[in-house]
């Protein structure tokens, strides 16, 4: 595992201006970096598999010498963590009040998004289903050519384990962060692990966010889940926030409020549950608003 500044990971652009004047054809410009963010390189043995961990921190980390902070560990790094530890940043600084708060990317070390479109299938699924395999076998075979993809589902248990049993205890004996307060949250794909967690091992994160969450996958077998849970546990303490886009359609929307709504009917002391449904926004075009509308509701009860 090592670290290292967050210049060496985020994105670098090649500038081309043909023509100019001054002789210039090319010029290449300095990766862009997020402030106050590292990555590290990480190997799971469970997932016997390298990582690219990046974690933002607040920016008055080095000052506040004795402060732990909220931690929010969000999956599908690859995609969500710029636009993650951007909004967290907004909202907590100028200081506003807000709780700044330590974002953990979960990232794949990547050749193409290929791999990113495989391996989250395979990890953020809880159940097996050929055909989503087999879906997302044909897309990448049109998408890249590579017809010998291999594309497996059902690895959430395995990848839960990763992160509670490895990352986890990585994170918090290299950070100021608090055990007492973790949070989860994943889109899409995402959406669908962070309420798998719930269930699955209730009380490793206090807050969770499930935007969008495929509940249809698998003839909606999160529900089956959520009431196998149900049956036996009469405590569930967490805050849930679950959104979807108005334009996903009525069978996303009313999986979405169908799920607020059970886990509401029942009863669960320190369960609280808040779902939101964003106007003329569809799967993709919610996603960034929903993560604002998560940080906001998540940590009101901290905002000073």
């Amino acid at each position: 595992m090592q670290s290292g500044n967050f210049n060496a990971w985020v994105v670098l652009v090649l500038l081309t201006v043909p023509g100019l004047t001054f002789g210039q054809s090319e010029v290449a410009h300095a990766p862009v970096a997020l402030p106050a963010s590292e990555l590290h390189e990480f190997y799971s043995e469970i997932m016997q598999q390298d990582f690219d961990i990046y974690v933002q921190l607040p920016l008055d980390y080095d000052a506040q010498r004795e402060e732990r902070y909220p931690v929010m560990y969000a999956t599908d790094g690859n995609r969500s963590f710029p636009m993650v530890a951007n909004i967290s940043t907004v909202l907590g600084f100028p200081d506003t009040g807000f709780p700044q708060v330590v974002v953990v990317g979960i990232a794949y070390r990547i050749e193409s998004m290929a791999d990113w479109a495989a391996w989250r299938t395979r990890d953020l699924t809880p159940t097996r289903d050929e055909g989503t395999e087999q879906y997302w076998r044909d897309y990448l075979f049109k998408a890249t050519g590579n017809g010998g993809r291999e594309v497996h589902s059902g690895g959430a248990a395995r990848f839960l384990t990763f992160i509670t049993a490895e990352l986890i205890p990585f994170i918090e004996s290299k950070y100021r962060v608090s055990a007492a307060d973790r949070a989860l949250a994943g889109y899409s794909y995402g959406g669908l692990f962070t309420l798998f967690a719930l269930f699955e091992k209730p009380g490793q994160f206090g807050r969770y966010f499930a935007g969008s969450p495929s509940l249809l996958y698998d003839d909606g077998v999160l529900f089956r889940i959520e009431e196998e849970f149900a049956s036996t546990n009469k405590k569930l303490e967490a805050r849930l926030f679950l959104s979807a886009g108005e334009l996903e359609g009525e069978h996303t929307v009313g999986a979405v409020n169908r799920m607020a709504e059970t886990l509401q009917s029942r009863d669960y002391p320190g369960l609280e549950v808040y779902s939101h449904v964003f106007e003329d926004e569809g799967h993709r075009s919610a996603y960034a608003a929903s993560v604002m509308r998560a940080f906001t509701w998540l940590y009101a009860e901290q905002t000073r």
